[in-house]
């Protein structure tokens, strides 16, 4: 398992690889953790999300599978949550930057 740590302001996320033979799991955790959405499946057979109730990582989980599978060839999972409140727009963005510098690292 491989794991990594980044923060900006108050928004520290951590990402955890799970390697599986030659598949992953990706976990991408951040402020009051939880399981928000699921994105899984590999290049060759398509991806799939699920998004639990009202939860918005999926925004989140559908652009890391882009940033993943430019570097992984296997089949992977993506399970985010994270949680602030009173999240700002910027602070969104933080989040993505931060989730996409935590991947490429961790797949170079």
């Amino acid at each position: 398992m491989r794991t990594i740590k980044k923060s900006s302001g108050r928004i520290e996320l951590e990402m955890q690889v799970i390697e599986m033979g030659d598949d992953c799991c990706v976990v991408l955790t951040g402020g009051e953790a939880h399981l928000g959405a699921v994105t899984a499946g590999s290049d060759a057979q398509g991806f799939e999300t699920v998004r639990f109730g009202s939860h918005k990582e999926f925004a989140v989980t559908e652009y890391l599978k882009t940033v993943i599978s430019k570097r992984f060839d296997g089949r992977f999972s993506i399970c985010c949550g994270i949680h602030y409140d009173r999240i700002t727009k910027e602070e969104i963005e933080t989040v993505f930057a931060l989730s996409e510098a935590m991947a490429i690292e961790i797949f170079e």
